[in-house]
């Protein structure tokens, strides 16, 4: 997937169902230096645009602190691949609480552009993209996954970088709901294992309590519904300007994916190279 290869890279190698048993057995001789620690997983070498995409991150705590309805968040693609280049944006995948997905990816995208953070137009680097978006009661991704080998999907989940969580103790659930990768990556730990360098954020401030109690459930549900069709429009419009523009994208209430991936093209590259 073109970056830096990690350390102890054959925690990371796929096998198909014919080859489970042989792959059981080369497991079993891998030979890991003791003094490193498979929880605390990192890269050889780090990426030279890396420091400063952190400092940026940083600067963002309280945002990331301040998103209504929002359960956990995680950093996903290049910069969690290490493989930041001098344009890359930082995506997020963003956990959100049930009924809320929407009032959670709006108000993320107003408090990210009130500090000029918001990936728009042109204007890309070091900025944050909101294309990811799942309700807690919907984390296996399993129902998503492409027909054929979809190792583009396993790395991007076993690669998720936690960056905030309103708890201190890590929240595992979501790794846990998708241990189905284990056939692909058969060392998956079903809980963090990725070093960016990097502490998560945790605990809320006072303006997402706020927010989140200001209006009573009524309220928050006609918010909800008049964001779900404002989403409507702006999608159908998008389909008429570009009419496979909604190939990779997903909208419901339970998930909002709007990135354009290439898990198709990585997926058939890599089945005919394993071939």
């Amino acid at each position: 997937m073109n970056y830096p290869v990690p350390k102890n890279a054959e925690l990371f190698f796929q096998y198909s169902d014919i080859e489970h048993t042989n792959a059981n057995k080369m497991l079993k001789n891998i030979d890991v230096n003791e003094s490193e620690s498979w929880d605390e997983f990192s890269r050889d070498k780090k990426s030279e645009y890396m420091d400063e995409y952190l400092e940026e991150i940083n600067r963002l705590k309280s945002t990331f602190q301040s998103i209504p309805f929002v359960e956990q968040i995680f950093l996903c693609n290049s910069i969690s691949f290490n493989a930041l280049d001098k344009n890359s944006d930082i995506d997020l995948f963003v956990i959100a609480e049930p009924g809320r997905i929407r009032t959670a990816k709006f108000r993320s995208m107003v408090l990210f552009t009130l500090k000029w953070a918001k990936r728009f137009w042109k204007k890309i680097r070091k900025k944050i993209c909101l294309s990811f978006f799942i309700t807690s009661d919907s984390k296996n991704l399993y129902p998503i996954s492409l027909s054929s080998l979809d190792i583009y999907l396993a790395y991007r989940i076993a690669h998720l970088v936690l960056i905030y969580q309103p708890d201190e103790e890590i929240n595992n659930s979501f790794f846990e709901s998708n241990k189905w990768i284990k056939w692909i990556l058969p060392n998956y730990q079903e809980k963090q294992t990725i070093s960016l360098w990097v502490s998560s954020f945790s605990w809320n401030t006072k303006f997402k309590k706020v927010m989140e109690t200001l209006w009573d459930w009524f309220l928050w549900n006609i918010f909800e519904w008049i964001v779900k069709h404002i989403q409507k429009v702006i999608i159908w419009l998008k389909k008429i300007r570009n009419p496979v523009w909604n190939k990779d994208v997903i909208v419901s209430d339970s998930m909002l994916k709007f990135h354009q991936d290439i898990r198709e093209k990585v997926s058939l590259k890599y089945n005919v190279k394993v071939k």
